[in-house]
């Protein structure tokens, strides 16, 4: 991404003063007896304030390029790990190859389960800067004509047999009237949540037509607090909040959970319905699941959710034997298509 020059000179200023502030602070330690300066970077206790000053300072600046993050206008943070800045300018391609393997292993697994009586669906959450392309920054165009989801849905349409959802028109039509992610998160808010679960029920009820999502009349918008939001941390802003609305059901729900916790922090959750008469689901998702799943989870009898993990064996197949679903949900960020998709075939 280019910078202007005044946004080059304001770098430069920026940076020197902060780091005489650091000489200072330094020199001062220096002078204590018996110091070990290699703790200074774990124990120093001004270590966040430093760091969430600065990142202010360059915000403020005018500086729109950090750790993992673009700034783009009107205040719209954009994710730029991974390949999320590839996808958005259509230059990420999945090789031949890939998509042909991605596509027998995804009509594998729908015709085995088709035969075991279980409904296969992918659910694909769009990245951010797709739904809001209008407030990325204008130093970074789209390319290509083809992104990496498009590649994935036209191969599929022509090559496959397994349902594949696309929750981009909904979301897209949804954002012209209300904001369906966070202004400074990664992920959709609870309004784009809903309509990522109104289509996915509507797709469901093909197969079982008492799956008939709730209107979001039937929900209240309820604010819940100013939190600080995944970019913001990744920038270093401890104290960059966004406000946060959720949407609470206006209706009984008799859900009681269970949660196994990982070596990671994440847990693998069973949800379970007072009602034992509806379909029970498994899904293998992402961090896109929590809001959706809120949604999702009153219509069955029971929920397994598997998330995605770095440790090996968690995502994997063999919860379908185990569980004996009766439909499968394979719910994974547009972002993670080529890369973590895979990894389901591969345990």
């Amino acid at each position: 991404m280019m910078t202007s020059p005044f946004q080059n000179k304001m770098n430069r200023v920026y940076s020197s003063i902060f780091s005489i502030l650091i000489f200072i602070l330094l020199i001062s330690f220096v002078s204590v007896p018996n110091l070990d300066l290699s703790t200074i970077s774990k124990n120093f206790r001004w270590r966040m304030d430093l760091i969430n000053f600065y990142t202010s300072f360059r915000l403020d600046a005018g500086d729109r390029i950090y750790n993992k993050v673009v700034v783009g206008e009107n205040g719209w943070f954009f994710f730029t790990g991974e390949v999320s800045i590839l996808d958005y300018q259509n230059t990420a391609a999945i090789k031949p190859g890939r998509l042909a393997r991605l596509q027998r292993n995804l009509d594998r697994l729908n015709k085995d389960l088709e035969e075991m009586g279980i409904t296969l669906l992918v659910v694909i959450p769009p990245n951010k800067s797709t739904i809001y392309s209008q407030y990325m920054p204008e130093q970074i165009p789209v390319v290509g004509n083809q992104s990496r989801l498009d590649q994935f849905l036209e191969y599929m349409k022509l090559n496959g047999d397994t349902h594949i959802l696309d929750l981009r028109p909904a979301l897209l039509e949804a954002s012209q009237s209300q904001a369906v992610y966070y202004k400074t998160d990664t992920h959709w808010n609870d309004v784009g949540a809903y309509y990522g679960y109104a289509e996915t029920m509507h797709a469901l009820m093909q197969a079982y037509p008492l799956l008939t999502p709730h209107p979001i009349s039937d929900f209240k918008y309820t604010y819940t607090g100013n939190p600080v939001r995944d970019l913001p941390l990744l920038m270093g802003l401890s104290n960059y909040t966004e406000e946060n609305w959720i949407l609470l059901p206006n209706f009984e729900i008799q859900l009681s959970e269970e949660k196994n916790a990982l070596r990671d922090g994440r847990f693998i959750r069973t949800v379970t319905n007072a009602n034992a008469q509806l379909p029970n689901l498994l899904v293998f998702g992402d961090s896109f699941y929590g809001p959706f799943g809120r949604f999702v989870e009153p219509h069955f009898s029971s929920v397994k959710f598997i998330p995605f993990t770095p440790i090996d064996g968690i995502w994997s197949l063999a919860w379908i034997e185990q569980e004996n679903p009766d439909i499968v949900i394979i719910e994974i960020a547009e972002r993670s298509i080529d890369d973590t998709l895979p990894l389901l075939f591969s345990n």
